[in-house]
């Protein structure tokens, strides 16, 4: 089913105004006339577009309003315009079109669900000659039931088979997160020391994101782009899945990093049906347990947990959580106060709960009962000095932080892109069940745990790992006993839980595993430039003493 199709089942193509719903393909024709013709939005609608109707309309230029697509060339992110007079348009911000009169310009707007705040922007700049695609679809489609579109899935096939025969480039890594950060980010930033001349490729979903010299960004959802750069990678490092149409090469390697460090508190994937509960999701990680060749690790806990949740087949690399490193730099409190304009005298905790995911409803949003005022006195009153709130929503709900209440004294930081950069800059970190909580733990850093819904959440939601009660963190389910969990704190009694703790889950962080996971990395090339794809090779530890 096509993205056209999917709009028409749920009615979108239903307006309260009768002149969209009887928009037709040759009234846009006519309209277009001696006119400019700007496509407004890049999404998977726009690709629709192109894939049927590039070799008949001529597009002058493309508008989009997401801020990080602007500037950029629409080849960037659309695979289908590669090879097509649109693939060195750049996308511009809708200010674009005041540079032509409002009867010189012809607008097609290619969302099937937002068209509506679009036509008001238009019609606010005095623009009405607007055409919907969906609207012209939906009537071509009334007419016929033949639609002219090409087979997406079968051109992937094709491609990705004339990829897997190109040449597997020796130095090339492919990393991908999502983002540019977690362990990835501390890996790259060691390979990019080793000066090897090395190709690092991340795929990300924001190609305006910060980044090295050194590392190329790809459009995640640019799949001719995607498919070509991991089809002809020596190595893939992976904190996801990968999807399941990527075909693993023989000589190619595939590290997964995972996004948690050496130990975790939540079951996941195939022990956590909560979260993984479709044929297809289920499917994705056991094909990816099956073709990764290492995962890196920190601890004999994490090895059992991820052989288990993953169902993984090959082999661990204990070095340690790359991103943990952070955690020993000096100069990441100084980046994130300057960052926010803080006072360098002033003391921070960093608040991280969790998403709640209700099987039902999928990641939700948590509205916190904690007492921010009375958590900033009891702070003051025990460690002095004055004090602020650092808070940090789930990077899945984070775009719900705007809706809570926030005192003067509580910042934001939801939207920073380095979450280890905010626990290196705290001095004491609250969560509920997020393994966040084990970041500050391993420098000796207070850890406080505040869940009001702990019952609600352990007995109904997520299964875990440790029984809660065994955490080495005072917890509370009320303000009232964080509050007097702080005033009580004593560090000594604290650190020596802490190494209790770390000792049984044999865990111990330095500030050194990125340098452990590039010098393996590097190892790994180094071997395949020695041997053939079928020679012995040396052991793992190898690579990493």
């Amino acid at each position: 089913m096509d993205v056209i199709q999917r709009a028409i089942e749920k009615k979108y193509q239903i307006s309260d105004r009768d002149e969209l719903n009887q928009q037709t393909w040759e009234q846009f024709q006519i309209a277009c006339r001696g006119k400019k013709i700007f496509m407004f939005g890049i999404g998977e609608a726009a690709s629709y577009f192109v894939l049927n109707y590039h070799k008949d309309i001529q597009l002058d230029g493309i508008v989009d309003n997401d801020k990080s697509k602007q500037g950029f060339c629409v080849g960037e992110f659309m695979a289908e315009v590669i090879d097509t007079h649109y693939d060195n348009l750049i996308v511009s911000d809708i200010s674009v079109l005041n540079d032509y009169g409002t009867e010189d310009v012809v607008i097609l707007i290619t969302s099937t669900r937002y068209y509506s705040p679009i036509i008001e922007q238009l019609e606010q700049m005095g623009i009405t000659n607007y055409y919907l695609l969906l609207m012209m679809e939906a009537n071509k489609r009334k007419e016929s039931e033949e639609v002219c579109m090409q087979d997406k899935e079968a051109m992937k096939k094709a491609y990705l088979e004339e990829c897997c025969k190109q040449r597997i480039e020796r130095k090339k890594i492919v990393v991908s997160i999502g983002y540019y950060g977690g362990h990835g980010k501390y890996i790259t930033e060691q390979l990019l020391k080793r000066d090897m001349n090395l190709d690092i490729i991340w795929i990300v979903k924001d190609l305006s994101l910060r980044h090295p010299k050194g590392v190329r960004l790809i459009y995640e959802k640019n799949w001719k782009k995607y498919i070509y750069e991991m089809e002809t990678a020596q190595i893939w490092i992976y904190d996801i899945a990968l999807p399941m149409y990527i075909r693993k090469r023989l000589g190619q390697i595939y590290i997964q990093t995972k996004h948690w460090s050496s130990i975790t508190l939540k079951k996941f994937f195939l022990d956590d049906m909560s979260t993984t509960d479709t044929k297809d999701e289920i499917e994705t990680i056991r094909y990816n347990g099956k073709i990764m060749d290492f995962i890196f690790t920190g601890s004999k806990f994490d090895e059992e947990t991820c052989r288990s949740g993953f169902a993984f087949q090959g082999e661990f690399v204990r070095i340690g959580s790359a991103r943990t490193d952070a955690l020993f730099r000096q100069d990441n409190r100084k980046k994130v106060y300057e960052k926010y304009n803080l006072p360098g005298n002033i003391r921070c905790v960093l608040y991280a709960p969790t998403f709640r995911f209700i099987k039902t409803e999928k990641r939700k949003f948590f509205n916190t009962e904690l007492d921010f005022e009375g958590l900033k006195k009891v702070l003051e009153k025990r460690f002095g000095g004055e004090w602020i709130i650092l808070l940090r929503m789930h990077p899945s709900i984070r775009q719900e932080s705007p809706k809570m209440d926030k005192d003067t004294f509580v910042v934001d930081v939801s939207e920073y892109d380095d979450c280890q950069e905010l626990v290196a800059a705290s001095d004491i970190t609250i969560s509920d069940y997020s393994s966040i909580m084990f970041e500050h733990a391993f420098i000796n850093k207070p850890v406080f745990l505040f869940a009001p819904d702990r019952k609600q959440y352990v007995d109904k939601e997520r299964d875990l790992l440790i029984k809660y009660d065994e955490l080495p963190f005072p917890i509370a389910e009320t303000n009232e006993d964080l509050q007097k969990n702080v005033i009580n704190f004593v560090q000594e009694k604290y650190v020596e839980n802490l190494e209790k703790f770390m000792n049984q889950f044999d865990i111990h962080e330095d500030g050194h595993a990125s340098e452990r996971a590039a010098k393996f990395i590097i190892g790994l090339i180094e071997k395949k430039e020695r041997e053939s794809d079928c020679g012995e090779g040396n052991s793992i530890d190898s690579y990493i003493k």
